[in-house]
């Protein structure tokens, strides 16, 4: 059987990949013993390994993922935790971006802006929305008997 000169080289190509390998993996090795002969001759360096070694480690347990959230928790602000389960006047202001003690018209202005923005016939949210309404209806002294209308 005759054999292509482009089929040769991918037959010889495999067993030449396996033995570079093969030879990486001897030299480093070879450096991992080096290093671990010269730390059993000279303990103040294993000192110093050791040492680097632990702050290496706390600085991993410091900035773990789980860490990381309550680290950046100042970004989020107090109140991005959701909504509470009963629409305050606090509440219903921050949502409409308003002021607690505003007028009628301020509210009935703010509640036309955020409903623009948000309303559902125009891709948003229906429960927003509700919220929004609800908001307005807290500060302008409507209440609602049942509340949101996904509470």
């Amino acid at each position: 059987v005759l054999l292509k000169n482009s089929d040769r080289t991918h037959m010889t190509a495999g067993p030449f990949l396996v033995g570079l390998g093969v030879a990486g993996a001897a030299y480093a090795a070879k450096g991992a013993l080096h290093v671990v002969q010269r730390l059993k001759a000279n303990p103040e360096h294993l000192k110093v390994v050791n040492a680097a070694g632990a702050g290496f480690q706390a600085v991993r347990d410091k900035f773990s993922l789980s860490n990381m959230a309550s680290q950046f928790a100042f970004v989020r602000g107090p109140h991005a935790v959701g909504f509470d389960n009963v629409m305050n006047r606090r509440e219903a202001a921050q949502i409409l971006n308003i002021r607690e003690s505003s007028s009628k018209a301020q509210i009935k202005e703010a509640h036309r802006k955020m409903m623009l923005l948000n309303h559902p016939d125009r891709g948003g949210s229906p429960f927003i929305a509700s919220k929004i309404n609800e908001a307005s209806e807290c500060l302008t002294g409507q209440g609602r008997s049942s509340g949101s209308a996904f509470s």
